[in-house]
């Protein structure tokens, strides 16, 4: 058999067994995961959205302690050049800080939360008009 040929047999088996791994993950009980949906409802996301404020605060507490700590160098660095280099870093370094925590919190959990007012909305919506298509039927 030539190179050729062995390279394009190596070639198309490293394709097949890649596709075959991408199309199904084994989560460790036997089952590839072929089946199973992803369920998506308005309190999982409120959740999600409370964990991201928890991830914020924790942010918010090791940044206090980290510039607690950080603010202490610049003035013990008196008659050195670099001294007052430490007050820039401190500024850029706050407005950084302020941009991830709004970041966090308006774009992260913000936006779970407006997704998750926006599937009550639709629950709502689908309640009603399954109540409506259905009016005076039992609906257990």
């Amino acid at each position: 058999m030539s190179f050729e040929e062995e390279w394009a047999t190596a070639r198309s088996t490293a394709v097949s067994e890649t596709r075959m791994r991408l199309n199904a993950v084994d989560d460790g009980s036997g089952n590839r995961g072929l089946g199973r949906g992803l369920k998506v409802t308005s309190s999982v996301l409120n959740q999600r959205a409370d964990k991201a404020d928890i991830v914020r605060e924790d942010f918010l507490k090791a940044d206090n302690a980290a510039m607690t700590e950080t603010a202490q160098v610049g003035p013990s660095l008196k008659g050195f050049e670099s001294g007052p280099a430490f007050a820039n870093f401190i500024d850029r370094w706050k407005s950084q800080m302020a941009y991830v925590e709004k970041l966090v919190q308006n774009d992260v959990a913000g936006a779970l939360r407006r997704s998750a007012q926006t599937f009550t909305e639709r629950e709502k919506k689908e309640r009603d008009r399954a109540r409506n298509e259905h009016q005076g039927q039992d609906l257990k």
